[in-house]
């Protein structure tokens, strides 16, 4: 199969979908990329630092990627959702205007992921099967990217809420109800996975320190202005910590070296929900070894991540947290035992390599129908 890739520059700071395309190539898919991700990059230095260097990827120029379309070279067409060159991330209402300015612009200079696709769409390019990877961090779909929804195959999303109709709600009024019932079933959520190369370089996922030998009794080092959950939980920490050995970032972040060693010191650690659910700490935590605490699933999980068995979720509202604490700490050998679990079941099952892989495998079929 021969695999286009519409993505954008590099962007470490949200890092869904470039994990996935990682997880390609990691997976020793060949594909072509546009753009250049090595040479195009929205000049962030990310907290992730993922590792594009070390993979050898195919970056046509844009001349050459039309060319291959018309051409009928490309069996399958993978995108994000649709977005333009802003410059760097600037916000704000001129910001704004110069975005709907690049959407509408005959040139494709400042175009890039569905928008380029739509965008050949529109000029009549006879395109092959194509779906699209929507890592934003909303639990809806965008207006802009509607036309994507409706021409895709498949459209995979990390935050899928229960009534996938919601996922309609921006744009709800201009769909009748089996329209919705069609396009729900085009959804498939997806996870946001680790890159074991990139983590490499902070630390060895393959050291397991054992729950016994661990000093630290709790951790929690989440950014804690992600939301309101999130500072909410230092008074509750606070109080146990007269009882435990407790380690925060109440007091400033700590460097990623120092995160994964404080993490794998950890008997428990604790990972809440921020902007999103799905967040690369909750699978960093588990390869660290730790006891994961998480915050009770409010979208739908593709991963099996499960209550007592390989890690332990937080209610939302946080009044079971104290009691878990204690009941966890105070039981070492299941503790030890969930641990374990779920470090082998993210070693074996929630990286970019089985993302890439189950990505496929769900296009296949669905194109099979």
């Amino acid at each position: 199969m021969k695999i286009l890739v519409i993505g954008t520059p590099k962007r470490d700071f949200h890092i869904g979908f470039d994990n996935f395309v990682l997880g390609l190539k990691r997976a020793r898919i060949d594909f072509d990329h546009y753009p250049n991700i090595l040479k195009e990059s929205y000049g962030h230095t990310g907290t992730y630092q993922l590792r594009f260097d070390t993979a050898n990827i195919s970056y046509p120029d844009y001349s050459t990627v039309v060319e291959n379309l018309e051409k009928g070279h490309y069996d399958l067409i993978i995108t994000t959702t649709s977005r333009v060159d802003y410059k760097g991330g600037k916000h704000g209402f001129l910001s704004q205007i110069g975005r709907r300015l690049k959407y509408s612009l005959e040139s494709n200079k400042y175009k890039m992921g569905g928008t380029l696709v739509l965008d050949w769409m529109r000029k009549g390019i006879d395109l092959p099967p194509f779906i699209v990877v929507d890592d934003n961090d909303d639990p809806f779909i965008w207006h802009a990217d509607l036309d994507l929804l409706l021409n895709c195959k498949v459209y995979f999303k990390t935050e899928v809420p229960f009534n996938r109709f919601l996922c309609f709600r921006l744009f709800e009024s201009r769909l009748n109800k089996q329209q919705q019932i069609d396009l729900a079933e085009k959804i498939r959520p997806y996870w946001i996975s680790y890159d074991r190369e990139s983590i490499a370089a902070f630390t060895d996922i393959d050291e397991f320190k054992p729950f016994a030998e661990r000093d630290v009794d709790v951790s929690y080092l989440c950014n804690i202005h992600m939301n309101h959950q999130r500072i909410k939980i230092l008074s509750i920490l606070d109080k146990l910590g007269e009882r435990y050995r407790i380690i925060t970032t109440k007091n400033g972040k700590f460097s990623k070296e120092e995160f994964y060693k404080l993490s794998k010191k950890s008997k428990i650690s604790i990972s809440l929900a921020g902007r999103r659910w799905d967040c690369p700490k909750h699978y960093e935590l588990l390869l660290c070894g730790t006891l994961l605490f998480v915050s009770r699933p409010s979208i739908e999980l593709v991963i099996g991540l499960k209550d007592g068995e390989n890690c332990a979720f937080i209610d939302n509202d946080l009044k079971n947290l104290e009691s878990l604490v204690e009941y966890y700490l105070s039981n070492p050998i299941k503790s030890a035992e969930i641990a374990k679990r779920g470090y082998e079941f993210a070693k074996n099952n929630l990286s970019n390599i089985k993302l890439a892989e189950y990505v496929l495998q769900t296009t296949k079929e669905v194109i099979a129908r």
